[in-house]
């Protein structure tokens, strides 16, 4: 019970649990709402998650860097109050040139504009938390608030409303996350600026930008640029697919990129060497693949009765989207573990550089194919993954001087109990079919359990792969 609530294992729950949160709200929402107006709502909640994450990053973490934290608390409130503010009026103006509150795109913008600056407060108050070591309860108060916007979300569609159901529980969000940490800390910001604090502060907060900008963009960029050359059902299509390919991965990559940081910055402060960086990134990208993609198999080739079952028949020029954007993020996922990797060996320059690329690439095609609607610009997303990739596991191959040896023994397991997933799949799902499409599918998926369960057993006790560690 004591291993169970260290902060660890607590922010990782707290991850997969916000993870399956959304998952579901999404399934909620196809029960009650067309594609048109879960893609109104998706196009302006990407506008608020690109605001609210600015908010987090930057002045946030110059918070928890501050040597005199007195001293500089209340200026970086201000800062930050200063970013989410500007946020506030990029969207707003947005939505004003969407046509304002006659248009359905423009209320939903000018609706959810003030998030990004009432969700300041909060921030700060996560930021001290979190400097005052008390991470379990700065990962907690996130899985409450969004399990009462989850709540809300699910009561408003009940009584029949549409996209004021999506976008209300966002700020009963708002209000439960900055009751709880407020709560928690119990400090109020005082007027004061200090322009000492400031330049500090923008020291660590610009490059932060820098990088969260081209990360913001390989996330959100397909809805903003579907939203220029589409309709909002096209958006509503590709945001739906995506969503299940994202939760998908997000599963077992969110937890992975915990405990690779956790254990490469351990072998870079004891300088056991690049023989140990080796051999973590190959055990962790062994277990990964092993779970990622015969995961990714299961999503691809069940990708029509997984829309009409756990989402809504409706919604299924989805399907489409999740087969082609579910590929694309397995085959991203060969640099999964870009960052750590470089960043340890003294090449986090390097590692910039390539999202960067990848962020140019993914735009260029983007404009090129996103008129054409959701799948073409799930191909573009793609073409754009396999390129970085390339670069990628090259740059990997050089720094980490991995060798063909090490790439079989690191995907082998992967690619078997990929096969034998898929195979099971093409065998049992369409005579289980027969009994009904969610009796067939309910039961495909346990055929599948057991076959990956039974080869995962014999990988594990021959060693061909390990469970991941700090």
């Amino acid at each position: 019970l004591k291993s169970l609530t260290e902060p660890y294992v607590v922010g990782v729950t707290s991850r997969i649990l916000g993870q399956l949160i959304s998952f579901v709200a999404v399934a909620v929402a196809s029960r009650y709402l067309a594609l048109e107006v879960f893609g109104t709502y998706a196009l302006a909640w990407a506008a608020a998650v690109i605001g609210n994450t600015f908010v987090f990053t930057g002045f946030y973490q110059a918070l928890l860097r501050s040597k005199d934290f007195e001293r500089d608390r209340d200026t970086i409130y201000w800062l930050n109050t200063g970013v989410g503010a500007l946020s506030t009026l990029a969207i707003a103006f947005f939505g004003l040139v969407t046509g304002g509150f006659e248009t359905a795109q423009g209320t939903a913008l000018l609706a959810i504009a003030p998030i990004p600056l009432l969700i300041t407060p909060s921030a700060w108050w996560e930021a001290q938390l979190v400097r005052e070591q008390r991470v379990r309860s700065a990962s907690l108060y996130v899985l409450v608030a969004e399990t009462c916007a989850l709540v809300a979300t699910i009561a408003l569609l009940w009584q029949g409303y549409e996209l004021a159901a999506l976008i209300a529980p966002r700020y009963v969000s708002i209000a439960v996350g900055g009751l709880l940490t407020g709560g928690l800390v119990r400090r109020l910001p005082r007027l004061g600026f200090r322009r000492d604090t400031t330049t500090e502060a923008a020291t660590t907060a610009l490059p932060l930008w820098g990088t969260t900008s081209v990360h913001l963009f390989q996330n959100y960029g397909t809805d903003i640029i579907l939203g220029a050359f589409a309709n909002a059902t096209i958006v509503g299509a590709y945001r739906g697919g995506a969503r299940i390919a994202v939760t998908a991965s997000d599963l077992v990559m969110q937890p992975l990129l915990i405990l690779t940081w956790s254990r490469f910055t351990r072998i870079e402060k004891e300088e056991t060497g690049l023989d140990a960086l080796r051999i973590a990134w190959i055990e962790n990208m062994a277990i990964a693949a092993a779970i990622l993609w015969p995961l990714s198999a299961i999503v691809a080739l069940l990708a029509e009765p997984l829309v009409v079952n756990v989402l809504d028949e409706t919604w299924l020029p989805a399907a489409g989207v999740v087969v082609i954007l579910t590929v694309s993020r397995a085959v991203q996922f060969l640099a999964g573990l870009l960052e750590p990797a470089l960043m340890t060996t003294g090449y986090g320059r390097a590692q910039f550089y390539i999202r960067l690329f990848g962020a140019g690439s993914l735009l260029l095609l983007l404009v090129i194919f996103a008129r054409r609607g959701a799948e073409a610009a799930a191909w573009a997303h793609f073409a754009s993954s396999v390129m970085v990739s390339i670069v990628g596991v090259f740059a990997l191959t050089r720094i980490l001087q991995l060798t063909r040896a090490d790439f079989l023994r690191t995907f082998t397991p992967g690619l078997v109990l990929t096969g034998a997933t898929a195979a099971v799949i093409l065998t049992t799902a369409t005579p289980l079919a027969r009994l009904g499409e969610a009796v067939g599918l309910v039961l495909c998926l346990a055929a599948v359990a057991v076959a990956w369960l039974g080869l995962m057993v014999v990988f594990l006790k021959r060693g061909a792969v390990v469970l991941p560690k700090p």
